[in-house]
């Protein structure tokens, strides 16, 4: 009996470190791709192997663009021109203005009030959240929850979805219906159409 729980703990422990890849394509910067498992780290890049049994290789943005899991898809994205790291953004949208998404996951967690303090870390709930940004003429932007007013002299050259925002018909907080608009009916695709 007590030959079973050290089997059963190391069959447990390793489904759990094989549970941490996910099938994934990745999408090289000389144009190709490769199919395989990806483990995405915190902060440089993902991990990759071919196959299960592989040895995990690190690729980073410079040899990477980005990968897809399923049908998301992620893509490497610098803030500004003179930024060196890229953040990997989820791609929503893409057209004229390409729209991108960081979600970022709820549970528990403590909060500690800072070095010096006397008080003790506090257990805060945290909820999931989504935050979003948009590519727009080469330069990325933080929208956020919602579209604000500094978003709206972004989107001026699409009057008449600032009109829709500003009447309600479309909300502040519906982010995906207001780039999919402009795609459709503002963007330079949808001009050339026309």
């Amino acid at each position: 009996m007590f030959r079973k729980i050290p089997v059963l703990l190391f069959l447990l422990a390793s489904i759990i470190v094989n549970a941490q890849f996910q099938k994934a394509t990745i999408l090289l910067k000389n144009n190709t791709s490769k199919e395989g498992f990806i483990k995405v780290r915190s902060h440089d890049g993902i991990k990759f192997k071919e196959k299960e049994g592989d040895k995990p290789v690190v690729y980073n943005h410079l040899q990477v663009i980005g990968f897809n899991i399923g049908e998301a898809k992620y893509r490497y994205v610098k803030r500004n021109t003179a930024d060196n790291e890229p953040r990997i953004l989820r791609e929503m949208i893409y057209g004229t203005i390409i729209l991108y998404a960081i979600e970022t996951q709820g549970g528990e967690g403590y909060m500690t009030f800072g070095p010096g303090s006397n008080l003790p870390p506090v257990l805060v709930n945290r909820k999931p959240s989504i935050s979003y940004y948009m590519l727009k003429n080469e330069k990325l932007i933080k929208i956020g929850k919602k579209i604000r007013n500094r978003l709206l002299k972004k989107l001026k050259d699409c009057p008449v979805l600032v009109a829709k925002i500003k009447n309600e018909e479309i909300h502040r907080t519906n982010i995906i219906t207001a780039i999919e608009f402009y795609n459709q009916n503002c963007g330079t695709i949808a001009v050339k159409e026309k």
